[in-house]
């Protein structure tokens, strides 16, 4: 499923927060990984001409030259924990490069530490993260400073939580989910968060007024059902359900991850169209910012094998 991952990196330590969730995931699926960052070079400079053109290649190999020793020394510590590990370096930004560097290196899963990014502390659909989150054709695994404490007991992925929202392509993340589950060994949660069913209102031409106590009973029944047949289109692996109630869908499932201790939060990448992804989007935005454990964002375009 995942045979080669490229870790995408900006030199920054928050990096190191990536190498536990990405160790697991390469034994388990025997990958191989790359590396990847780019450095600035003479990427900014645009008029030199004639023999000044020649100084390009030099401040290229001099700038290449000084981020190798860290780029070295993290790959020597990936490869003593066993993974087999290389090095790939471009000229410019690793981000404005990392899709075509993904697809050119034909790697399956893209990781990367979205902490010591300046951008991501700005609106997450403007950031470097954010574009590739959206714009990758390759799933994308990222983890956050929150994940910083729990890092070091950082083992394995076996408890897998989905945040599900029926009005998406709630299928295609399901079954991502549940493919990642079986070659991990886990169990899939299937997390579905509404508006608090007993708040409900309904407008009539005498105003508002509260859904009456049956029928909200009969809301909350039809919406459980529904969740429930959705967990159980997983088959191959064990899968529960939980319906939550709560205004604030990202922090409830936040929450609700933090209760069990997922090992792993598999998402809908967050999509191009702002209006169909209002929800899921919100729900990503927060997941993605303050999750506690990595979280696995999943594109439309990637095959389930």
């Amino acid at each position: 499923m995942f045979d080669h991952i490229v870790l995408l990196t900006d030199l920054s330590e928050s990096t190191r927060l990536a190498f536990p969730p990405l160790c697991a995931f390469a034994r388990e699926f025997r990958s191989k990984v790359t590396i990847f960052h780019a450095f600035r070079g003479s990427s900014e400079l645009f008029s030199l001409s004639g023999d000044a053109a020649q100084m390009r290649s030099v401040i290229d190999e001099a700038d290449r030259q000084r981020v190798l020793p860290p780029l070295r020394a993290w790959a020597t510590e990936l490869a003593a924990a066993g993974l087999e590990v290389a090095i790939e370096t471009r000229v410019g930004s690793t981000f404005d490069l990392a899709i075509d560097v993904v697809v050119e290196l034909r790697a399956d899963l893209a990781v990367v530490a979205t902490q010591g990014l300046q951008e991501f502390t700005g609106r997450i659909l403007g950031s470097p993260t954010a574009r590739l989150l959206r714009d990758s054709k390759v799933p994308v695994m990222s983890v956050n400073e929150q994940f910083g404490e729990r890092a070091p007991q950082f083992e394995a992925c076996r408890r897998i939580v989905h945040p599900i929202d029926f009005s998406g392509p709630w299928q295609h993340t399901m079954g991502a989910a549940e493919a990642v589950a079986v070659e991990l060994g886990g169990r899939v949660d299937v997390v579905d968060v509404i508006a608090p069913v007993h708040a409900q209102k309904l407008e009539t031409p005498e105003g508002e007024i509260l859904l009456p106590k049956d029928l909200q009973y009969t809301l909350r029944s039809k919406m459980q059902a529904r969740l429930s047949d959705a967990a159980h289109t997983i088959s191959k692996v064990p899968a529960y359900w939980q319906l939550i109630e709560d205004n604030k869908p990202g922090s409830a499932v936040m929450a609700y991850a933090d209760r069990c201790k997922a090992d792993l939060i598999v998402i809908h990448a967050i999509g191009r169209d702002h209006v169909r992804n209002t929800l899921l989007g919100s729900v990503a935005e927060h997941v993605v910012k303050h999750a506690r454990c990595p979280v696995l964002s999943i594109p439309d375009s990637w095959p389930i094998e």
